[in-house]
């Protein structure tokens, strides 16, 4: 091989060889985080991954927006998630779930109100198993606590059975309590926040939905769904939309007209005759007299005759021009008369 082909290969790898090792010591590779956005379906329902979860170990599980006594009644699972403002309590109601339970149901009770729209029939229902509830009228704001679950801090409870299971938050509120009855059982909350998709991540959520979900039978969920709100959505929840309807309506009335003056078909009105060119060609003439411009006319006509004259005749000097052009018109050209000089400078141009 060529000494010197050798050399450069060397310097080559000698220079690849110092850009690794300086990328090595001064770059750094990093993963790029990129945010996804929660898809539609996990905006839709919060409960996704719970969801998921009693799928994968093989629980079937139903759900539904709202809820009757009949439509309950007539259920095949014996373990029921009831969002409790989702379903009209009545005394009837009440007797039946109690009777329901002690038959060997699982109630999965939520207590999502207000202290002032509380029924009195649920809150009867839950003495009957000896728990009281202490609703707060005022929201309390939300505290991510990764030693215990999500409680929802405005429901509180108390409870007369010692051997019920009673789970507290670090402030020593009873937040959840599973009571037993006959063959069946009362699990009663607030807004279940530790089941939320957003927060089973978290180790003391995780362990509680597995103690609550233990038991491998059907559940029926009677839950909210979070709707998505599109454009016309919106509209109707923030504002009237037949104000905006009739907006609409109007700015297109009024756009229309700015652009159309008049509806229907466009009259022509017909094109208006114009001046003579005889006549336009005289008033611009005196125009240009006005202003001591005729040489305009006057150089543009000798410049076409010249051209004329030195092409057909090989005249090229002013003298011999002029004397041809004296010839043609046997006078002078009438330089000031306008009408007349034209008439000369046509005259010469047809006879040339």
């Amino acid at each position: 091989m060529n000494k010197h082909k050798i050399i450069g290969f060397a310097v080559v790898l000698a220079v690849l060889g110092l850009l690794a090792f300086a990328a090595y010591s001064f770059f750094e590779i990093q993963p790029a985080t990129r945010t996804v956005p929660p898809s539609r379906e996990a905006r839709i329902n919060e409960y996704l991954a719970l969801d998921r979860w009693l799928l994968g170990k093989g629980i079937s599980l139903r759900t539904e927006d709202s809820a009757t006594l009949l439509m309950l009644y007539r259920a095949d699972e014996m373990q029921i998630f009831l969002q409790s403002s989702l379903f009209r309590w009545t005394e009837e109601a009440v007797e039946y779930f109690v009777r329901w339970i002690e038959q060997g149901g699982t109630l999965f009770l939520v207590m999502d109100y207000t202290q002032s729209w509380a029924p009195k029939e649920a809150l009867d229902f839950l003495e009957k198993f000896g728990i009281e509830a202490e609703i707060e009228s005022v929201r309390r704001a939300f505290i991510h606590d990764f030693e215990y679950p999500n409680y929802d801090r405005r429901v509180s409870f108390s409870v007369k059975d010692e051997a019920a299971l009673a789970l507290r938050d670090r402030s020593g509120q009873l937040r959840l309590v599973q009571q037993k009855a006959g063959r069946g059982k009362l699990i009663v909350s607030g807004s279940p926040y530790f089941l939320l998709s957003a927060n089973l991540d978290n180790a003391a959520n995780a362990r509680l939905a597995l103690t609550l979900f233990s038991e491998n039978e059907a559940w029926l969920f009677v839950r909210g769904v979070s709707r998505v709100q599109g454009l016309f959505g919106s509209l109707f929840r923030q504002g009237n939309f037949t104000v905006l309807l009739v907006s609409l309506v109007v700015l297109l009335v009024v756009g229309f007209w700015a652009v159309i003056p008049g509806f229907g078909l466009v009259r022509g009105d017909g094109e208006k005759p114009g001046k003579p060119i005889r006549e336009r060609f005289l008033a611009e003439g005196r125009f240009l007299k006005s202003y001591s411009a005729l040489n305009l006319y006057s150089e543009t006509y000798m410049k076409e005759i010249k051209r004329r004259l030195a092409h057909r005749e090989g005249l090229k000097t002013d003298e011999e021009i002029q004397k041809r052009l004296m010839e043609i018109l046997g006078r002078p050209l009438a330089n000031q008369n306008f009408p007349k000089m034209v008439s000369d400078y046509r005259t010469i141009l047809e006879r040339i």
